[in-house]
């Protein structure tokens, strides 16, 4: 099982990845615990999207990947 993010405490340019295994890049965190915003840094379902920006919800983080 893996650990629990909190998102409070994640911040700009801190690596994330997601449950479909991409990874992206915190751009901003509004601080709500819910959401973060990204920039995928990878994408295996869909190598265009590395480098576009999204929000992504925070049951679909999985683990912290640079502190």
């Amino acid at each position: 099982m893996a650990d629990i993010v909190n998102l409070m405490e994640l911040e700009s340019g801190q690596a994330v990845r997601l449950d479909n295994d991409a990874t992206a890049e915190i751009v901003s965190n509004p601080g709500d615990g819910v959401w973060l915003f990204v920039r995928y840094l990878s994408h295996p379902d869909d190598p265009a999207q590395v480098g576009v920006e999204d929000m992504v919800f925070a049951q679909v983080i999985t683990e912290v990947l640079s502190e």
